[in-house]
């Protein structure tokens, strides 16, 4: 990367006197677009706004979230380019050993105090370092993920280094698995670790594992990365995560815990831990760390009211109900902004008629949200709260229509592991509502597999055709994203062969228009559409 005037440079520094020095430092360099943010939520409003060069970021930032844990929020919300070099500043003597076990690293850091020299050339080696994987990030931006593997191979094949070659096989790895292709990713990862016992490598196949339903294998080797790297909290969440779908909820607790004490100030997290808490069955102590999560991100542009929903679910199942109507209220003030939109706002009012124990009101305040479960809107954290309510009904008091509403977000959200272990742990109070999700996952197994084997017997239209049809009768993203990829390759051999765009680019609008944006791959299915666009289009 050559830093001029055309580079562009977001600072985040909750101290003026240091952005106001730094941008001095880059000026001197020729770099002058810059901006600042004082603290995290400024910083992802920016980069939700537009895409930056480079980001220096310092890793204190005060009330909220660190350097670090903004970082892993944007890179896993697919809001940060992979081609952004994101260098830490910190004071932290030991801040090698927190990147060292970090899963989502910085592309360096630099150790306060230092001067505007050490400054520049450690951007420099940073941006050496990382124009070694340009070619595949620039793929990427295009959403061309396939291409891009085949790159970071021919790369690390060329690597002229140990680095080099591990930074290729890294990101490859990440991608196969992103991709699916887990025999690919396990492969790589596995001649990883015959070389040298690197904790990423090891998260990879345990990341693998899980998601093919080998938690006890992941679990294990989750084991060892944490006895070799403490502080590695993504291994946490994982291992967490593991629990979760084993139904084990008070472990999974008592995992977060740790990971919670390693970062206090990550909202998400301590969202994720009163949320196990208040599945284990302890919503009373549930209520004190969705309380931090609340009182954390209140003023993050990643925060929404999620965590004040979760804390007034944990308020009414503790019988705490003096703070209720202060919650809604709270609540409702952020309405626009609620995961779920007015199904959400439903559950909400269904919750607290249930704790004041008026079960007619929670049923019409949830067959009125039923309306919304294929709202493009509803996301699975809103279908998981609704299903939380439903199940409390008893069959006498209108409870026999649950297994119904758990079907539908069976097959809209039951698509992998995870998912389905939560919704089955939720739907333990109602054994059908748990036989409708387990037969919905199997529905949704069937048509990947059916769609694939005539993809593989190279009838690709008649396999994009289902897709698009199951996709659009569920509202699945993970079909979803499995027919977009099918009809943007029928749309590219298309142009390939000269011939005129067809019924694909419909198809492939239609599951656009509802997919959810927000993520690397949807957005990469955008790019690539607009591609194909002729100039009449």
């Amino acid at each position: 990367m050559a830093f001029d005037e055309n580079t562009t440079v977001l600072i985040v520094e909750d101290a003026l006197t240091m952005a106001q020095g730094m941008r001095a430092i880059l000026a001197m360099a020729g770099v002058t677009q810059t901006e600042t943010a004082s603290n995290a939520s400024d910083a992802q409003g920016r980069l939700r706004g537009r895409r930056y060069d480079v980001v220096l970021c310092d890793y204190n930032l005060g009330h909220g979230m660190n350097g670090q844990e903004l970082l892993e929020a944007m890179r896993k919300t697919g809001a940060l380019s992979l081609s952004t070099l994101w260098v830490m500043i910190t004071g932290e003597r030991h801040y090698g050993q927190v990147m060292s076990a970090a899963e989502m690293t910085p592309d360096d850091y630099v150790l306060k105090p230092f001067t505007a020299q050490q400054l520049l050339d450690r951007l420099e080696a940073a941006a050496r370092r990382k124009a070694w994987l340009t070619p595949a990030h620039k793929l990427l931006d295009k959403g061309r993920a396939e291409q891009a593997i085949q790159t970071l191979l021919d790369l690390a094949q060329q690597a002229q280094s140990r680095q080099q070659r591990l930074d290729a096989l890294r990101l490859c790895g990440e991608l196969q698995t992103r991709e699916g292709q887990y025999e690919a990713a396990l492969e790589l990862y596995r001649a990883v670790l015959a070389q040298a016992d690197l904790p990423w490598a090891k998260m990879g196949v345990a990341r693998i594992l899980a998601e093919q339903g080998d938690g006890a294998g992941s679990s294990a080797l989750l084991d060892q990365v944490l006895a070799a790297a403490p502080r590695y909290t993504e291994a946490y969440d994982l291992l967490a995560q593991n629990l979760v779908d084993d139904g084990d909820y008070a472990q999974a607790s008592t995992v977060l815990e740790k990971a919670v004490a390693l970062s206090p100030r990550n909202f998400q997290r301590l969202h994720c831990f009163g949320t196990a808490l208040l599945r284990s069955g302890e919503a009373t102590r549930a209520v004190e760390p969705l309380q931090r999560a609340v009182d954390i991100g209140r003023n993050n542009s990643f925060f929404g009211p999620d965590a004040m929903v979760d804390l007034l679910q944990a308020r009414c199942v503790s019988g705490q109900t003096q703070q209720l109507d202060r919650l809604q209220s709270d609540i409702a003030a952020r309405q626009e902004e609620l995961a779920g939109g007015p199904l959400t706002m439903a559950v909400c009012r269904a919750l607290t008629a249930l704790a004041q124990q008026r079960p007619a009101q929670a049923l019409e305040q949830l067959r009125e949200a039923a309306q919304w479960l294929l709202a493009p809107e509803v996301d699975f954290n809103s279908a998981q709260r609704f299903l939380s309510a439903a199940v409390q009904l008893a069959p006498s008091e209108g409870g026999e229509q649950t297994p119904q509403w758990a079907r539908l977000i069976g097959l809209r959200f039951a698509d992998g592991r995870h998912e389905l272990g939560t919704l089955q742990e939720i739907a333990q109070a109602q054994p059908a509502c748990g036989e409708a999700i387990a037969q919905a996952y199997a529905e949704l197994q069937e048509h990947s597999r059916a769609a694939l084997a005539q993809a593989n017997q190279g009838e690709l239209e008649q396999a994009a055709r289902m897709l698009h049809r199951e996709a659009m009768r569920t509202l699945n993203s993970r079909l979803g994203h499995y027919g977009c990829a099918m009809l943007l390759r029928i749309a590219e051999n298309r142009r390939e062969a000269g011939q005129p765009k067809g019924w694909e680019m419909a198809s492939l609008d239609e599951l656009l228009d509802w997919l959810p944006q927000n993520n690397e791959r949807a957005r990469g299915f955008v790019k690539r559409r607009q591609a194909l666009l002729g100039p009449g289009d």
